[in-house]
């Protein structure tokens, strides 16, 4: 079957977005992302871009990096996404800004965004409850800062001078603050579910 093209914005196409933004690589007409952990490509994005997209993915093992990459080539869907979506083409991440569309969705749709972007992004600390997330983009880093703001979410924030680029990073400390963040972004990532220890969340 075809490929398919969504008609609007969705939660799923919004987490898909968040997902490239963080891991994802675009270039020559191809959709790159990459995790570590093969359970996520496996249980989480494959039938993600196929449900929205008609995309059946495909997966290569990195030995030597230890990380597994999802991957499919499709002119009619990078089109999609680096054009209408404003994707940026190459490593993502290098380029990276908050489409104008972002800042006017509702709630829900930022937050399946956002939710995308820690699913990719976000380290779970093993030694106490504590939720950290870093990115090289400011304006993204602003735009989650509100939306966390504008949710009473207390975070803390930090901005690392690094070689090339300033890191910004917020922190979510404390079980009580955790599990109110994880009521409003919905992690899906099952490493990161399963360090949290809320079997809630795989529902």
């Amino acid at each position: 079957m075809p490929s398919k093209l969504p008609r609007k914005l969705t939660k799923k196409l919004c987490r898909i977005i968040g997902i490239i933004h963080g891991d994802g690589n675009m270039s020559s007409s191809r959709i790159h992302i990459t995790d570590k952990c093969l359970d996520y490509h496996i249980q989480v994005l494959h039938p993600l871009f196929k449900d929205v997209f008609n995309l059946e993915l495909n997966l290569f093992h990195d030995k030597n990096r230890n990380s597994y990459y999802s991957h499919v080539k499709n002119k009619r869907v990078y089109k999609y996404l680096t054009e209408t979506l404003e994707i940026p083409k190459g490593a993502v991440r290098k380029n990276l800004k908050i489409p104008n569309y972002m800042k006017s969705l509702k709630d829900s749709l930022k937050a399946s965004y956002i939710s995308g972007l820690f699913d990719a992004e976000c380290y779970v600390s093993k030694r106490q409850a504590e939720i950290s997330f870093s990115i090289t983009c400011q304006e993204i880093f602003e735009f989650i800062k509100e939306f966390l703001n504008n949710k009473k979410i207390k975070f803390s924030t930090r901005i690392r001078d690094r070689r090339r680029n300033k890191e910004y990073e917020i922190y979510i400390y404390g079980r009580e603050r955790i599990n109110g963040l994880l009521k409003i972004i919905k992690l899906k990532h099952p490493e990161k579910i399963s360090q949290l220890h809320i079997p809630s969340l795989t529902h």
